[in-house]
């Protein structure tokens, strides 16, 4: 055999490629990873010698209500529809008789759910008749093809579904080739099932340019349009970045300053948000999206100056007009020119707009392959002083992917869903795919405010903690304590709006002095009630009508009058639950939308608002108050509960979320409240009424949940399942847990043997957490999730949560001498 020689050149390249790509690993690697993103499998196998299951622009993940719907072609390029129920990771799929040309990438699919339920699909277009189809049921996987309108339809491509918050849908479309397509937009009707012609020619290219656009929606209904021109169709002709906002579904448009555009909107009257040359590697189309006020945002890539890699910029509306952001820069310089589908070293990015009440930040998510080709998400957290911090989503290589977000997610619950392939993608090429080989593909889940509470963990008490054994509670010693937190607590009540003297916040400590008000001297606790009662006119909270957490205080005013017989404080909360009862709301359950709060969507709300209706109904006899109350009761049940896993999630936004050991996501005080409440109607509730025994065995089973999440020092960690995450030692939750187990005990729920241990060590905990003066410490403040705190705050739910337990333990010592208290 003859000794293989190989040219010094090639070993030099060799090395040299060898050295470059550690180096580009070694810059990888620097970047953090994101601890809490997660990949559920789709399918084991689609079509990946292209990238039509996974280009930007397309529409292949859509939420509704409970449900995921996704859509992919597999190796044979045939459609195929998949479904799962959120929380859940297993999907239910059907291969439809739709194909599709998979090899050239504009061929992707849109879809989307109307406001009835049905499933709404268009794929498989590239300059070619429209191919549209229906779901034949709500939410059924089930497909027949339909039509749509007459004109204008014979030569679509990039079709875009939106949906307007009432379900109506609206479909925007390229009618016409590259360099010289114009801008369709189709209504469908969901009271009449039928499509509506919006605009003929929304954006005219004139013979001469199209159009490449977004289209989103605001939450109030308002269209906020973005594209870029291009003059022929080579991409390096490319210009750019204009805008155009809708406020009536797209009948009329206007520009950002409110002045009316006459239509067809063309390149002499288009608003410029970002003026960019040709030829400066601008891609397209931009990506746009809205704060929480409706202010649009834009993202696009393009090279700041001659001879510069091309970099991310975001376009936004600030007080001065139009501001365009520098974000990440490609990791390696390269020439954006030429026709087809084109497969540069960076994908185009998704934007997601994240704020508050007084600030908005930015998210892109994209891929660049000098980062070992894996998918990254860029923060700014300041607008005003930009920094752009980068952390990766994945750990492998996606190849030629790009994004494509559930909109759906993200406007409800803050998430970002988008499928995740490698495939490959020849540049330029739409007539060969780069191979037949199948590919998995993953739906990739990412929380970023869940993110930023894992970084809070830190602020928690990591003190040593100190172990707890049962030993006998002395009845003097609860009473004294009890009182003493309460005379504090009440001497220093916070201000603010959760703190409002008839709002939820307050709520469990009036609960409280009356739970342990009998076992005190001089009924101290209940007369300053009561005085408080009467400056706020025994009413509730005078906010939204239908907010559980805004009628939590009836509870407190409906015992008051129970114990006088002054109607006057009753009758407000009549009133307020009478109304209530008059106009039900109508809307679902869902979360994340204006009305979630008029239903009990969350879990904290099973403690706010059942008590008031049993309680009117103690009082009345009226049955109609303990139906509802019933009704509602499982209807959340049923969206939160999981029966396997014995607890509630605090809201739908957490049902996919995962913990750092990959476990589900339970918040101690947002599921405490439920076990709390649950303990109250179950003491109230006639043990012969026919749901009785789905109260009694749901209590059960979480307070068996609850047990066996319990720490070593008798405390619970904010999140219940993931304690070495979660470290901090909380008193809020553990203390409505530990009412719930008292209270099981004294009412034949709950064996003594098996759970009054567990109460002794929560008591010794709760107590060496109250210091001298009567403050109740390690209290994580008013949230919606688990993460750490200052061990030093305080706060009135707190506090009422031990007198409620005091008040249980007193009771447990007056009635069972023979229980070691």
């Amino acid at each position: 055999m003859k000794p293989i020689r190989i040219k010094p050149m090639l070993v030099r390249s060799a090395i040299l490629l060898a050295v470059l790509l550690t180096l580009m690993q070694a810059k990888a690697d620097d970047t953090e990873s994101v601890r809490t993103a997660r990949l559920v499998p789709l399918t084991a196998e689609a079509y990946a010698g292209s990238s039509v299951n996974v280009v930007a622009g397309a529409q292949p993940l859509y939420t509704d209500s409970v449900h995921q719907y996704a859509a992919f072609y597999n190796t044979d390029a045939k459609l195929v529809l998949a479904k799962r129920r959120l929380g859940e990771d297993d999907w239910d799929r059907s291969v439809t008789p739709f194909s599709g040309n998979v090899k050239d990438a504009h061929n992707s699919i849109s879809l989307i759910v109307d406001g009835e339920g049905y499933l709404h699909l268009a794929w498989d277009h590239h300059n070619n008749p429209l191919n549209y189809a229906v779901s034949e049921q709500p939410g059924s996987l089930s497909l027949k093809r339909a039509s749509m309108l007459d004109n204008r339809q014979s030569s679509v491509t990039y079709p875009q579904f939106l949906r307007l918050p009432s379900g109506d849908l609206l479909l925007s479309y390229r009618d016409g080739g590259s360099g010289k397509g114009n801008l369709v937009l189709n209504r469908y009707h969901i009271k009449t099932g039928q499509w509506q012609r919006v605009q003929n020619n929304l954006i005219s290219g004139e013979g001469e340019r199209s159009a490449y656009w977004d289209l989103t929606v605001d939450s109030q209904g308002g269209l906020h349009l973005a594209w870029t021109w291009r003059e022929t169709p080579d991409v390096a002709s490319n210009h750019d970045l204009l805008y155009a906002y809708s406020p009536d579904g797209g009948q009329t448009w206007q520009n950002s300053a409110a002045k009316p555009y006459k239509l067809p909107i063309t390149a002499q009257t288009a608003e410029v948000a970002a003026a960019v040359a040709q030829k400066t590697n601008l891609m397209n189309p931009p990506r746009v999206a809205t704060d929480r006020l409706g202010k649009p945002y834009m993202v696009s890539y393009w090279s700041p100056a001659e001879g510069e890699p091309p970099a991310f910029h975001l376009v936004y509306q600030s007080d001065n007009g139009w501001t365009t952001l520098k974000g990440p820069a490609a990791g390696e310089n390269f020439t954006l020119a030429g026709w087809g589908t084109k497969r540069p070293p960076i994908s185009r990015a998704s934007l997601l707009i994240e704020y508050d009440w007084d600030k908005s930040w930015a998210h892109i998510i994209y891929r660049d392959d000098t980062a070992g080709g894996r998918v990254i998400i860029a923060t700014a957290n300041d607008l005003t002083q930009p920094e752009w911090h980068k952390r990766f989503l994945t750990h492998q290589s996606v190849g030629a992917w790009e994004p494509n977000n559930d909109p759906a997610q993200w406007a409800r619950l803050k998430q970002a869903h988008l499928l995740v392939q490698n495939v490959r993608q020849l540049d330029g090429d739409d007539s060969r795919g780069a191979g037949s080989a199948g590919a998995p593909i993953d739906v990739l889940m990412f929380k970023p405010d869940w993110e930023s509470h894992q970084a809070r963990e830190a602020a928690g008490d990591t003190a040593e903690v100190k172990r707890q054994e049962p030993k006998p509670i002395d009845p003097s010693q609860v009473s004294e304590l009890a009182l003493r937190v309460a005379d504090w607590q009440w001497a220093n009540m916070p201000d603010g709006w959760h703190f409002h003297p008839q709002g939820w916040g307050v709520c469990p400590l009036y609960i409280g002095m009356l739970d342990m008000d009998p076992y005190l001297p001089q009924g101290q606790l209940q007369a300053r009630l009561t005085q408080r009662g009467r400056e706020l006119d025994f009413a509730p909270r005078d906010n939204n009508p239908f907010d559980a957490d805004d009628y939590c205080v009836s509870q407190a005013w409906i015992r008051l009058y129970q114990d006088s017989g002054d109607k006057a404080m009753l009758t407000p909360s009549q009133k307020w639950l009478d109304n209530i009862l008059q106009n039900p709301p109508s809307h679902s359950l869902d979360w994340g939308y204006g009305h979630s709060r008029h239903r009990w969507s969350w879990s904290d709300s099973l403690f706010m608002g059942p008590m008031a209706w049993v309680l009117m109904w103690e009082t009345t006899g009226d049955d109609k108050y303990l139906d509802f109350m019933n009704r509602e009761w499982w209807a959340t049940t049923a969206r939160l509960y999981r029966s396997e896993i014995g607890l509630y999630f605090r809201d739908e936004s957490y049902l996919d979320v995962r913990e750092q050991n990959g476990k589900t996501v339970h918040w101690s005080r947002g599921t405490s409240w439920v076990i709390a409440g649950l303990a109250q109607v179950l003491e109230h509730l006639p043990q012969d009424y026919p749901d009785y025994p789905r109260y009694k065995a749901l209590f059960q089973e979480m307070s068996a949940a609850f047990l066996a999440a319990q720490q070593d020092d008798g405390l619970w960690r904010p999140g219940l399942l993931d304690p070495d995450t979660h470290n901090a030692r909380e008193t809020s939750g553990s203390g409505f847990i530990a009412f719930g187990f008292a209270s099981g005990i004294n009412q034949g729920l709950l064996p003594a043997e098996t759970y009054l241990p567990a109460v002794q060590k929560t008591w010794a905990a709760l107590s060496d957490s109250v210091l001298e003066n009567g403050k109740l410490t390690q209290v994580q403040p008013v949230g919606a999730g688990p993460h750490g705190f200052d061990p030093n705050n305080a706060a009135p739910f707190a506090s009422g949560a031990l007198l409620m337990l005091a008040s249980e333990l007193m009771e447990l010592s007056e009635t069972d001498a023979d229980l070691p208290m």
